[in-house]
């Protein structure tokens, strides 16, 4: 991509744009052609045109664009198509203006000559750009199942989690020696956390690029006149005037709207979003092209690589410094916008959509599904973070006393995100005059088109930006320590006798590793390759792990077993209604929604963008790779003992020498009540199934 020069010195004639551009624009074979009064004539009557079109051409006929009288050049469309957006940009000097009009179908563009001296025009921006997340499922239809797992199955396993390595003071990894036989749990969870890790990593590579972008003299997501640019941008929803009058690239037309395959082909975009997906990610056509490497992602990314390393270097004690300010400081500025969006036109109705309910969406599986797992990312659970910290708790503290405090508090931000996110949607829908679920595409860089928007309508808005992208780096780094503390702390323990004392030079190896493995991530098509890693890598993984730990934890090391050791710890037994959730209802949930994940969970998409198949394909064989550990684990443990079936089970199940608490007098206290400690139900079936001849 190169710059666009903005020089009038030189007029660009619309017979030579339209020559230009003819080169690279697909033939259609129209059974049907008219001129460019017909169209206008057809646009402006929807009922005749849609009596006109073929049965196969099934296109919302928009009012719009009527523009008798024009002189026209390269006129002949396809009465299937109907034009539905126009874009002004500067032909020459004078009055004389060219209209670039884009067809549905996107299988060319009509250039209209106008004389301003002359003719009038009438023009009405049509955006019907949706939201990904909201056009599948409302946020009100959401929010249901959303907390109903995070009561029936995430607060559960929260407690399961933190209990176990609190007790053992054992990360991820090695916390499953309290059942040899399905080790390859915390592998697994080694492994979500080393893809999530470099995801995160990625996020923050964004943020940083903001942040140096914020400092421009003219914050680049509120003007329509940047190279990045198409003709189909406008700086102001819902302003007809804020559209850009500036020469068109056209090879960069050529590039971001012809072939941008994730956009809808008949709307604009607004400055913020083009930004992002041309200004930043340079989004190539989709999956199968991955382009260049962007340099500016690229040097972003290793910064955020080397701050990550500066933050983990000396483990936990540096981490905790850290998260004072960044735990702390998200709130101070969302705070500001919810202020500030909430004194805008519209913010109230986008706060009544975000908790209206469209009930019949609870019909649908995926709804159930996505809430399901969205608590899972929203609360830690199956991904080995939240084991890794609470291994570093004292023993004797309450392990409910946080469950009760982070899911409070944590979904509780939700909520309050929530409410800043659609207050300012509803500010944007208001400005376009579009409904709420129109106003932005893009699904994983959500927080990169809303955001910026809001801040523009704030006073000393660099410095508002500046503080919010710099709130989202912190809030990277912040979430990103858990998956990579899982990670170095896995490593290490796996031979702590020699890599104790090298702390340092393995998380300088991790990061490095990490560096390279997101490097796909800052190219053309890295964004089509994140939204997939990131669909597949939390879905089938997440939901067995989650599975399994309940029934190793209830009904192999045994739930009573359990109950004695919290009681150990806390003073207090295992919580009843979370015992009887964790025994029956969260497995049987986790287990049922793992069955419908292998049928009915929809393939991603990334805006009009749908994966082909093999894309698909590689995003199963990743949450296959992440699963694979635990039964190659289980058939290993299996295989090395001697034995029968039932007895190489029984060994395989049965607790290892090394599982306990780690401090000395709680350890001594702990073998002293051991045998006095039940056996759990399973391993009391296997028993009798030994003694049976």
């Amino acid at each position: 991509m190169h710059s666009t020069s903005h020089s009038t010195s030189h007029s660009i004639s619309s017979q030579h744009i339209s020559q230009h551009i003819s080169k690279h624009i697909s033939q259609h074979n129209a059974q049907h052609e008219l001129t460019a009064h017909q169209t206008a004539h057809l646009t402006a009557h929807p009922t005749e045109s849609a009596q006109n079109t073929s049965p196969s051409s099934s296109l919302d006929i928009f009012q719009a664009t009527a523009m008798d009288g024009f002189e026209c050049t390269d006129v002949e469309v396809n009465v299937t198509s109907i034009i539905v957006s126009w874009k002004k940009i500067r032909s020459g000097g004078g009055n004389v203006m060219v209209w670039v009009g884009l067809q549905q179908d996107r299988s060319r563009l009509i250039l209209v000559e106008e004389n301003l001296n002359e003719q009038r025009y009438r023009d009405e921006i049509i955006n019907p750009v949706v939201l990904l997340f909201l056009r599948r499922n409302g946020p009100g239809a959401f929010l249901i199942p959303y907390f109903m797992g995070i009561i029936t199955c995430s607060v559960p396993l929260f407690f399961l989690e933190i209990t176990i390595s609190q007790f053992s003071s054992r990360s991820a990894a090695p916390v499953w020696v309290l059942c040899p036989l399905f080790k390859g749990i915390g592998i697994s969870q080694v492994l979500t956390s080393s893809f999530g890790g470099v995801l995160y990593n990625v996020i923050i590579s964004w943020s940083m690029y903001y942040i140096y972008t914020s400092f421009w003299s003219v914050l680049p997501w509120t003007t329509c006149d940047n190279w990045w640019n198409t003709p189909m941008c406008v700086s102001k929803l819902g302003n007809v005037s804020s559209i850009s009058e500036t020469h068109v690239h056209i090879n960069a037309v050529e590039e971001r709207l012809f072939y941008s395959a994730w956009r809808k082909s008949n709307v604009t975009l607004t400055a913020s979003e083009e930004f992002w997906q041309y200004g930043t990610l340079r989004v190539s056509s989709g999956i199968d092209n991955f382009g260049s490497v962007q340099v500016h992602l690229l040097l972003c990314n290793l910064a955020s690589w080397v701050v990550a390393f500066l933050c983990l270097m000396k483990g936990v004690r540096s981490v905790g410094k850290v998260l004072y300010v960044t735990a702390l400081l998200p709130y101070m500025l969302l705070t500001v916008l919810l202020i500030r969006s909430c004194m805008m036109p519209g913010a109230g109705d986008g706060i009544i959509y975000f908790f209206r309910t469209d009930f019949s969406r609870l019909a649908s599986v995926q709804v159930w599904l996505e809430a399901l797992l969205q608590g899972f990312y929203s609360t830690g659970v199956t991904y080995g973070g939240l084991i890794t910290m609470s291994s570093y708790n004292n023993f004797n503290n309450r392990p409910l006393k946080d469950l009760v405090l982070v899911t409070v508090i944590g979904e509780a931000s939700s909520i309050f995100c929530g409410l800043v996110v659609f207050s300012t949607l509803g500010f944007m829908a208001h400005q376009a005059q579009v409904l709420i679920s129109e106003v932005v595409s893009s699904g994983s860089g959500l927080g990169f088109i809303i955001f910026p928007e809001a801040i523009a309508q704030l006073p000393v808005s660099h410095l508002w930006a500046v503080l919010f992208f710099l709130m989202l780096f912190m809030m990277g780094i912040d979430s990103m320590f858990g998956p990579a503390e899982t990670i170095i702390a896995g490593i290490i323990e796996a031979c702590p006798k020699y890599l104790q004392e090298r702390r340092m030079c393995v998380t300088a190896g991790v990061c490095l590793v990490g560096f390279v493995l997101s490097i796909p991530f800052v190219t053309e098509g890295g964004i089509f390759l994140f939204q997939l890693i990131e669909w597949y890598s939390s879905s089938f993984s997440t939901l067995l792990i989650g599975c399994l730990e309940c029934v190793v934890i209830n009904w192999i090391y045994g739930s009573n077993r359990l109950s004695n050791d919290i009681e150990m710890m806390a003073g207090r037994r295992f919580p009843v209604l979370l015992k009887l959730l964790s025994l029956y209802l969260t497995p049987f949930i986790l287990f049922a929604s793992l069955i419908c994940s292998l049928f009915l969970y929809d393939p991603p998409s990334y805006g009009e963008f749908i994966y082909p198949e093999y894309a698909r394909v590689i995003g199963i064989m990743v949450a296959v790779v992440m699963s694979l550990p635990i039964p190659i684990t289980f058939v290993y443990q299996v295989v090395k003992r001697k034995g029968s079936l039932c007895e190489r089970l029984s060994l395989a199940s049965r607790l290892s020498p090394e599982w306990g608490p780690s401090r000395a007098e709680d350890r001594e206290i702990y073998l002293q009540n051991s045998e006095s400690h039940p056996q759990s139900v399973i391993m009391r079936i296997i028993s009798r199934t030994r003694r049976s001849p």
